[in-house]
């Protein structure tokens, strides 16, 4: 049975700025926001509360995006995931793409990231527009 909508959205990011001012935006909104400084702290928290979204930095201290990605799947298969990255190149645009992650840039604006959560929200999955 498929779980109730929820507007839960975990950020996963080793800046402490970036996850002060996601969850200000976000909760501005009236989502609700769980933040995790890195990877070992957000799996921590599965199997638990399944979040709308997980909003999830690429290049973290330790353990990086993809890695977190995939260890989240082994948890949750179902919950979206959005890659973020201050750091675009080529490579993590193929790699985001073949594990089925979105990819935004930082700084992302908050219209964008609404965007992306009003999409999961109505089933028609995430969507990115440039």
């Amino acid at each position: 049975m498929p779980s109730a909508p929820t507007n839960l959205v975990y950020v996963v990011d080793d800046d402490q700025a970036v996850l002060h001012s996601t969850r200000f935006l976000l909760e501005s909104e009236g989502h609700r926001v769980e933040t995790f400084a890195g990877g070992p702290e957000l799996l921590a928290a599965f199997p638990g509360p399944s979040p709308a979204c997980v909003l999830l930095d690429h290049v973290m201290t330790g353990m990086g995006g993809l890695e977190v990605l995939g260890r989240l799947r082994a948890f949750d298969a179902s919950v979206p995931v959005v890659l973020i990255t201050g750091h675009p190149d080529p490579g993590i645009r193929k790699r985001a793409s073949a594990a089925s992650a979105p990819l935004v840039e930082k700084p992302f604006t908050l219209e964008a990231l609404l965007e992306l959560l009003a999409a999961d929200e109505t089933g028609n999955g995430l969507s990115i527009r440039a």
